[in-house]
């Protein structure tokens, strides 16, 4: 039996440029900023998505046209809902994880500016 290929780094170029690596990279970072600063806005998961998908086309083409940064911003989009699929899947319920809220923010659902968030808090 041959034994397991053990990887070298955890992330490479060539990992990133995957789906599965991007919309990994993007999980981490924001759930990372969410946790560790208490700072993720709703358009950060998707700025960090449309950073790497774009990243990612210039690294990957020598000429890039147009229409490779149309396809890099849908990329964006599709590492973004990866992302934040993962992230509401592991945060088990629906609901926001808060510890205070404002009464119309709770009504609507929504968590406070002064609401502590989870590392796995839903983006949306």
């Amino acid at each position: 039996m041959a034994s397991p290929v053990i990887p070298e780094e955890f992330y490479t170029l060539q990992s990133m440029l995957t789906l599965t690596g991007s919309a990994g990279a993007t999980f981490l970072i924001c759930n990372g900023l969410q946790r560790a600063l208490d700072f993720n806005p709703r358009w950060l998961g998707l700025a960090v998505a449309e950073a790497l998908a774009i990243a990612g086309t210039l690294v990957s083409h020598e000429a890039v046209k147009g229409s490779d940064y149309f396809v890099a911003i849908v990329n964006g989009f599709l590492i973004y809902a990866t992302a934040a699929g993962a992230t509401n899947i592991g945060g088990g319920s629906g609901a926001p994880a808060t510890v205070d809220r404002g009464r119309a923010d709770e009504r609507a659902g929504r968590p406070t500016a002064s609401a502590k968030r989870r590392f796995l808090s839903p983006w949306f």
